[in-house]
């Protein structure tokens, strides 16, 4: 499903290119425009999150990071005009076997995973970044504030449907 919701003045499309996992797009749309709103200057945002798999997003990795192995996110930022205003075009890629993965390995849920790496690539949109010790640490404090944020506004149990 491509559908895409708009809200601030933002567009959001969430695609699942993961065959193993059913994500409720829609819902995972929200969440994008609650984090939006969060971080309001990022309002008026053209993103599209993309969920994959390892395999995918290793290839990603390795062609625009030179890294060679997976990744939980990637974030890719084009800013354009338009009107005469500055508007951000964003990619964030999402794999969703790493959020299983790592929601084992932390003993998370998978909801708080998805959600949480959908947080990470927006900051990183938004001019975070987590290179250095005190960034990072300055990142993760804000990625904790945000879904804190979400648990109380929003059920993420949803994120996942059946199949």
């Amino acid at each position: 499903m491509r559908r895409r919701v708009k809200g601030q003045g933002s567009r959001v499309k969430v695609i699942n290119l993961n065959k193993k996992y059913n994500l409720s797009v829609l819902f995972l749309k929200k969440i994008v425009l609650d984090i939006l709103k969060v971080l309001k200057n990022l309002r008026g945002a053209e993103l599209e999150v993309i969920f994959l798999d390892d395999a995918a997003i290793k290839t990603l990795n390795k062609r625009y990071r030179g890294n060679d192995s997976a990744t939980d996110v990637l974030s890719f930022l084009l800013p354009r005009l338009e009107f005469g205003e500055e508007r951000l075009l964003g990619e964030i890629f999402i794999s969703l076997d790493r959020a299983r993965h790592n929601a084992r390995v932390f003993g998370t849920r998978l909801e708080d995973e998805i959600t949480l790496y959908t947080i990470h690539g927006i900051l990183h949109l938004a001019g975070y970044d987590d290179e250095t010790n005190l960034r990072k640490r300055f990142m993760s404090k804000r990625e904790s504030q945000i879904l804190e944020h979400l648990c109380k506004s929003r059920n993420l149990s949803k994120v996942l449907t059946r199949r």
